[in-house]
């Protein structure tokens, strides 16, 4: 492995531990982080830590009202919807375009990753399993072999993470059916484009549906912020 490649994958890594604490709130919402923060809570370099408090504000995961504060950025009911409503605009289309060329063991891999039986009772499992449903996403995004759109639907998906976290810490289960995901594969199979976007647009309306019903009933709206 040559340097470059190495101190691509720390940077993958420490980016990635980073966001594990930002999806868990582990680092909360609203919280201050700084330089020497994130070197003491993840044992990094300074230079990690810097490079990637730059990586995410501007995925804006973390923002900076001023140049000496930086802070976790909130999560508002507003970005919620615009999740969502995004994510029913784009993932239909991706999934379309990429249906004749999907394989259907790697999707079907991929998707008996998302599989759980049971309540979700405990942190590990629920990292575990949005872990899976981020990564079998970007495998579908991968298909397109657009770079740029790989790079948004993996900003789009950490932002879901950090969106079914809350649902999954109020309801013990995600907010969607394994098996609404196997029904897709058959779709996708087949080829059937109009199919798969109406398919596409009801499970994740579905989504929506169950998570703005959870967090409204629980009352986890708190000065503009959704924190658990």
């Amino acid at each position: 492995m040559t340097r470059e490649v190495q101190t691509e994958t720390d940077s993958l890594e420490v980016y990635g531990m980073i966001m594990d604490a930002i999806v868990t709130q582990r680092l909360a919402p609203g919280q201050k982080v700084s330089e020497n923060i994130l070197t003491r809570m993840f044992d990094i370099s300074r230079t990690a830590a810097r490079n990637a408090m730059e990586q995410m504000t501007a995925h804006q995961f973390m923002e900076s009202p001023s140049p000496r504060i930086t802070r976790i950025s909130s999560l508002t009911l507003k970005d919620v919807k615009e999740n969502f409503m995004i994510r029913k605009m784009v993932e239909p289309s991706v999934l379309s375009m990429i249906s004749p060329h999907i394989e259907e063991a790697e999707f079907r891999r991929r998707n008996d990753a998302l599989f759980h039986a049971g309540p979700i009772d405990n942190d590990a499992d629920a990292l575990r399993l949005l872990k899976a449903n981020r990564d079998f996403n970007i495998y579908i995004a991968q298909q397109t072999q657009f770079p740029l759109l790989i790079s948004w639907i993996r900003q789009l998906e950490e932002t879901t993470m950090r969106i079914y976290w809350i649902y999954i810490k109020l309801t013990k289960s995600l907010p969607y059916q394994w098996e609404q995901h196997r029904g897709l594969l058959d779709l996708v199979k087949g080829n059937q484009t109009d199919e798969i976007r109406r398919y596409t647009i009801m499970m994740i309306s579905s989504c929506e549906d169950r998570v703005l019903n959870a967090i409204f009933t629980h009352g986890k709206l708190n000065a503009h912020s959704l924190n658990f």
